[in-house]
């Protein structure tokens, strides 16, 4: 069949067709041809409880024969459960939630409620970083490819001529050095801080507890603010609602004051959220931001029922549980071609040669083609992981299987 849509993906010749059905979510997808594969994808770490949880679909089925969408300008049931539910179990003190439907709309959030609460006109964000593809969110991003031709940030050239200029200066990740001296000639003017405690899209780089501790720190001296992007990296995959939590801790002293959440949220269906300290959020008034779907009561109904599962089922120390698992497995079953392994809790990235042999595509072809496991490749170099959070040491040994194997046959 003729691909009618626009040619912006990288598409795997593979047409995904079900779940293979499973009452604890399923692990695994079937394609039009009736393979079954692994599916570490996961929607880009999207379904977090697997593919087509009973629970989860039940309740998205009772919430759509009841109502299922409504103007923003009404509340609904759905809507204030989940808001309250969600603030509950996040690190940002006396929160806020706006709700909307990806997570680079959720960023677009971020960075209006900074700008406004501090009257403050410049954003620091980092190297590697991702955080959208939405104008605001990509000025924010690190990657040129993605940045040209539309935006041009601070001590940059290029594009030479770009539709829209950002005040974003960016910074080397996890360098305390650089980020103290960007204070001290442009303290005033930085409205926040933007990072990833665990950067997904470049390759799964956590950030130590040193830089997130240092990085408030100077936040706070200078009078900006502190945003969490944990699209990606939250809503349990690292083990605990936050991946912030995760690597700082619990100290309401060292909250940030923003934090972002997509992906994961809905359980498989479309909702982020934007958090906001109560003060912070009072900035933005009728009319400064709005979404016609965000906070849907569909989508709405998916968060609760993923939160509901999530602890009943006990999957956030399931997903805490397996890079401990994989690495395990590695000194089991070593293999000197894979580099490191790195990340927290489900989200995971196992990095294949050196970056300049760029072994990933490669790899994660031959994972698919070969061994039935599905993967994305991050930097030319790292396979990333993102299963659901119940998967286990037999399902991570099936990867590291198929990464050593794949490795092995290129080698050949």
């Amino acid at each position: 069949m003729q691909e009618l849509r626009w040619p912006t993906y990288a598409l795997r010749d593979l047409v995904l067709e079900e779940a293979v059905p499973d009452e604890r979510g399923s692990l695994r997808v079937r394609d039009s041809a009736g393979r079954v594969y692994l599916d570490a994808v996961n929607g880009v770490g999207c379904a977090p409880l697997g593919h087509a949880h009973p629970r989860w679909v039940a309740a998205l089925t009772a919430q759509m024969q009841r109502l299922s969408a409504a103007a923003n300008s009404f509340s609904t049931e759905p809507q204030r459960r989940f808001a309250a539910e969600i603030v509950a179990r996040m690190p940002v003190p006396d929160a806020r939630a706006f709700i909307a439907t990806t997570g680079t709309e959720t960023t677009e959030a971020a960075i209006k409620v900074a700008l406004r609460a501090t009257g403050r006109n410049t954003i620091v964000a980092f190297e590697r970083a991702f955080h959208g593809r939405s104008l605001g969110a990509l000025a924010c991003t690190a990657n040129t490819a993605y940045r040209h031709p539309y935006v041009r940030c601070l001590g940059e050239s290029e594009p030479a001529e770009p539709f829209a200029t950002a005040r974003v200066l960016r910074l080397p990740f996890g360098d305390l050095d650089a980020l103290r001296r960007t204070f001290a000639e442009h303290g005033a003017a930085i409205a926040a801080v933007f990072l990833e405690p665990i950067q997904g899209e470049a390759g799964v780089y956590p950030a130590t507890r040193e830089f997130l501790v240092g990085l408030h720190g100077l936040c706070r001296e200078h009078g900006a603010l502190v945003g969490a992007d944990e699209v990606q990296c939250g809503f349990g995959r690292t083990g605990s609602w936050s991946a912030w939590t995760h690597i700082v801790g619990d100290d309401p002293a060292l909250a940030p004051d923003l934090m972002w959440i997509a992906k994961a949220l809905g359980g498989g269906f479309p909702i982020g959220v934007c958090l906001a300290r109560g003060d912070l959020a009072q900035a933005m008034g009728k009319g400064t931001h709005g979404t016609t779907f965000g906070g849907n009561p569909l989508a709405c109904a998916a968060g609760l029922a993923s939160i509901d599962i999530l602890e009943r089922d006990g999957l956030l120390a399931a997903a805490g549980a397996q890079l401990p698992t994989l690495q395990a497995i590695a000194r089991e079953e070593p293999c000197a071609r894979v580099q490191e392994i790195r990340g927290h809790g489900a989200l995971i990235g196992v990095q294949v040669g050196k970056p300049a042999e760029q072994l990933g595509a490669a790899v994660g072809d031959r994972m698919m083609r070969d061994h039935g496991v599905l993967v994305t490749v991050c930097g030319g170099h790292t396979i990333r992981l993102l299963l659901p959070y119940r998967a286990g040491a037999d399902e991570l040994r099936e990867v590291w299987r198929a990464i050593s194997r794949s490795l092995e046959s290129e080698a050949t």
